[in-house]
Formats: structure tokens, C-alpha cells, sequence
């Protein structure tokens, strides 16, 4: 039983690594095209990025589809490699319950690091009303609502484990 329970979410998370790297060249794509500085060529097989993108500390956050655009690609260039070392934990056979706990963790850091100088939108979240956020986090209808979804999440995470 245990052990087609590790192969079940074995194969999940090599689905997710795979999900979340098809998912940064369209995240790159979307910010080129907000970023006039920015092109992207496809080359190779592979994307190559020319110019720079805005840092996001030095953002002011007027286009929250810009902020969560360079949120997302700096949580989608992380996530591969820490998925691969909770991966080949589960296959070393560690208890599953921890290598999870561990995985739910380090996303939780990734999440908020990337999201940590976005004071205006944690503040939104405390006048919210429960019922508006549950809707948003149900069905997020635009850029402003993903970032609201993750900002519930870590918030989420952090009450959780106080």
C-alpha cells in the first residue's frame, strides 16, 4: 500500500515539475510583450531571453499583471530542481509524510520570497470579506485575483503552523 501511494505521488510530482517548466516560456513570452526592453527568441529549442526584465523589489506594482507575471517566473525558475530532491528523497524511501511537509515548506518560502515587497495586496487581504475570498480563491478572474490566491495561501500556510 505504501509503496503505490510513493509511486502515486512520485508521478504526480514529475507531472508538476513538467507542468511548471512548460509553464515559465509562456510566462517569459506574456512579460516580453508588457517589457518593451525585452525579446525573446526562440533558438534551439529553447527560449533565450534579450535585454533584462525589471527587477520585482524595484517594481511600484502598478500593473498587478506584470507583478504577478515576474512573481510566478521567479517561483516556476525554482520549483524544477527542489521537486527533483523531494523526488529522489521518496525514491530513497524517507517517510513520505516528512518529504511532504518539506516540499509544502520550501514552496511556502519560494511563495514568499517572491511575493514579499507586496504590502498594498496583504493589506487588500485584511479587508476582504471571507466570503469575497473564498470566491477569489475558488475563481480567480484576473491578475489581481491570482495574486490575492497566493497571498491567501501563504497567510494560510504561516496560520497553519503559528
Amino acid at each position: 500500500m505504501v509503496d503505490n501511494e510513493r509511486s502515486l505521488i512520485i508521478k504526480k510530482l514529475k507531472r508538476y515539475k513538467s507542468s511548471v517548466e512548460s509553464k515559465e516560456n509562456s510566462l517569459m513570452e506574456e512579460l516580453s510583450l508588457l517589457e518593451s526592453k525585452v525579446s525573446i527568441r526562440y533558438k534551439d529549442g529553447l527560449y533565450e531571453v534579450e535585454g533584462e526584465f525589471k527587477d520585482l523589489e524595484l517594481d511600484i506594482y502598478n500593473n498587478p499583471y506584470e507583478t504577478y507575471l515576474l512573481a510566478q517566473i521567479k517561483i516556476v525558475k525554482v520549483l524544477p530542481s527542489l521537486i527533483d530532491r523531494h523526488i529522489i528523497c521518496l525514491k530513497k524511501g524517507h517517510d513520505l509524510d516528512v518529504v511532504l511537509e518539506s516540499l509544502e515548506f520550501e514552496i511556502y518560502k519560494i511563495k514568499k520570497e517572491a511575493y514579499v515587497n507586496i504590502k498594498e495586496w496583504e493589506d487588500l487581504l485584511k479587508h476582504l470579506s471571507d466570503s469575497l475570498l473564498m470566491e477569489i480563491e475558488n475563481n480567480p478572474k484576473g491578475p489581481g485575483d491570482f495574486i490575492i490566491k497566493e497571498l491567501c495561501w501563504i497567510r494560510d500556510y504561516e496560520e497553519r503552523w503559528r
